[in-house]
């Protein structure tokens, strides 16, 4: 019988090994540019998405050391989104992991050429991983992508400047703008990670396709979850100060209610668990990591 793997220590375990290779990539200059970049990368996190690049890597046997540069390539592209989410043109935080926002700490021209430095070199540290030509370009297509101003770019775009233009007379448009919004927002940058992994590993399409849908709707759950945790969670805990309310977002809290979001949140649990069963045994990490999603602070 296949020894259980021990979720918690996994997940500890990926996550160091993560952090150790940001140090790494990180410029160690004194610029004020390198400074900021070093101040929101190790700022802390989950490193959720590095650790799904490592694992779909590892789903078709590639080591992680040989995908690691890609894997910090995707913790640089969230964090520059963080850092440009958090400016007062954007959500207006002043807190991101219970410190200063990159902008409260450096100055909003810091944090905009920061977010732009860590976007840039997202780019140039894939191509470090070690896969075929082929193979890289195609994870570099993917985060551009998945990240692009039809992916990340759109659902930051919907979310961030259309507040307070929403009210509950068309309910329907409405749930296709919150699912619009879900999907490019969150999701898309969770099936780049899973994506970018299995191609620098040589996945095949059908491969592909199962993970995708995974990724996808974990990724809605990651939102719905976060909609959740913005009203209900301990702030400390969340490191943030500002709520969703207060800027009029329309979320899956605001538009179902705790207990129907909490409900739609598990649905897309189970979906995303019935598409990662192809793999078999291989499957274990991806079910656990998709509860991680939905559990995490509660």
């Amino acid at each position: 019988m296949k020894k259980q793997i021990n979720f918690k220590k996994y997940f500890s375990q990926k996550t160091e090994y993560v952090n150790s290779a940001l140090k790494k990539f990180l410029p160690q200059d004194n610029s004020i540019i390198s400074k900021s970049m070093r101040y929101s990368v190790l700022a802390g996190g989950k490193r959720l998405r590095p650790i799904f690049v490592i694992i779909a890597a590892e789903l078709f046997g590639v080591k992680p050391g040989d995908i690691i540069p890609a894997a910090c390539a995707v913790e640089y592209f969230h964090t520059y989104s963080l850092i440009h989410d958090d400016l007062p043109a954007m959500d207006n935080d002043d807190l991101r992991r219970g410190i200063p926002a990159n902008h409260k700490k450096f100055g909003e021209a810091a944090a905009i050429l920061c977010g732009d430095a860590l976007l840039t070199e997202s780019f140039n540290l894939i191509t470090k991983s070690k896969s075929s030509g082929k193979n890289i370009n195609s994870a570099v297509r993917i985060l551009a992508d998945y990240g692009g101003y039809k992916g990340m770019i759109a659902g930051q775009a919907e979310d961030t400047i259309e507040p307070g233009k929403w009210n509950e007379k068309n309910r329907t448009l409405l749930e296709r703008k919150l699912k619009f919004i879900e999907i490019q927002k969150t999701a898309a940058l969770i099936v780049a990670s899973l994506k970018i992994g299995a191609v620098l590993a040589g996945a095949g399409k059908r491969s592909l396709k199962a993970l995708e849908v995974y990724g996808m709707n974990v990724g809605i759950a990651f939102q719905m979850t976060d909609d959740i945790l913005d009203l209900y969670a301990d702030k400390r805990l969340l490191g943030k100060k500002g709520s969703d309310a207060e800027n009029d977002k329309l979320t899956a809290l605001s538009l179902y209610g705790k207990q129907k979001a909490e409900m739609k949140a598990n649905e897309h649990i189970v979906k995303a668990k019935k598409a990662i069963t192809i793999f078999g045994s291989k499957s274990e990490i991806f079910i656990q990591l998709a509860d991680y999603v939905i559990f995490r602070l509660y």
